[in-house]
């Protein structure tokens, strides 16, 4: 008995659950785009038809034991792909109007990005139906970074009871729109960069929200820049993504709370905007090499 379900703006039916999901992001939680990464042990089938955009990677055989044959069918508006059978890992993506079925053979994993069109449009300032996007099935080492960019989302997504991250949400899934080639990435601008005024919008901003969730679309907002050429203009003024720019203000942040010694770390981590304080430790541990408390003992050597 197949399983209906329905993903952001993807909706199909499934041969059976998956065995396992090691992380999810609901469309609800994050502006129209939604985010899973599951297995399945066994074979299997489902179906699916897209109304905005889907973008995800097959692994066939996770385990690492035989390699699972995966057949792609499909009947999407341009014709471009009748069937296709892959062994091992490929890389998918769907557009507008697309329906189609895929079956495994064996084990395997999924991560998949799925997109309703405001969440697209959005990012392009422009009506989803200006874009043409084809049906496409490859090799995943043709798309190795959308691989790469899923995979950092998926340890976003897996082992918290907090929401994921709005801005790392939507700075991912714009990397993973101009990754997965539908959309096509700007020519090169050596002038892309914020105005004096438009930089000192957004650090206002982000010191005002720093305890609090904030999504790429507001700071791009605030410079009255679209989300696509904000992210170019911002790293070109300050030299790292927005994302990375408020990970590195509210490290700042905590780091002074804690050295001040008058509050805990579950204290700094709200104050600073982390969900927790494992997740700020987490935090640390990747930008600086180091925990919280060992940072603060170095600083006050």
């Amino acid at each position: 008995m197949s399983v209906p379900f329905v993903n952001a703006s993807v909706q199909g039916d499934l041969s059976a659950p998956p065995d396992q999901i090691f992380g999810q992001i609901p469309a609800s939680g994050i502006d129209g785009i939604a985010f899973l990464d599951f297995a399945y042990e066994t074979a299997g089938s489902s179906t699916h038809r897209v109304g905005g955009l889907l973008v995800g990677t097959w692994h066939g055989g996770w385990y690492g034991l035989s390699r699972t044959t995966l057949t792609f069918s499909g009947d999407s508006p341009t014709g471009s792909e009748p069937c296709d059978v892959r062994t091992g890992d490929a890389f998918v993506l769907r557009g507008p109007g697309y329906a189609g079925r895929t079956l495994w053979s064996g084990q395997c994993r999924g991560r998949y990005l799925a997109f309703m069109p405001a969440a697209v449009e959005r990012m392009i300032e422009a009506p989803l139906s200006h874009l043409r996007i084809d049906s496409v099935t490859c090799d995943l080492a043709e798309r190795m970074t959308v691989s790469h960019l899923l995979a950092a989302l998926g340890q976003e997504a897996s082992g918290h009871d907090s929401a994921a991250d709005a801005l790392l949400v939507d700075s991912v899934a714009l990397a993973v729109l101009r990754a997965s080639g539908a959309l096509s990435s700007p020519p090169s601008r050596k002038s892309a960069a914020l105005t004096a005024r438009q930089a000192r919008r957004v650090r206002e901003l982000v010191a005002e929200r720093i305890d609090a969730p904030l999504s790429l679309g507001e700071m791009a907002a605030a410079a009255g820049l679209s989300e696509g050429y904000f992210v170019r203009a911002f790293k070109g003024t300050f030299g790292v993504t927005p994302y990375q720019y408020v990970l590195r203000e509210r490290v700042t942040l905590a780091q002074s709370l804690i050295r001040s010694g008058t509050v805990s770390l579950s204290e700094a981590a709200l104050r600073a905007g982390f969900p927790d304080a494992r997740r700020m430790g987490r935090t640390f541990r990747k930008m600086i090499g180091r925990s919280p408390t060992e940072s603060t003992r170095l600083q006050r050597a």
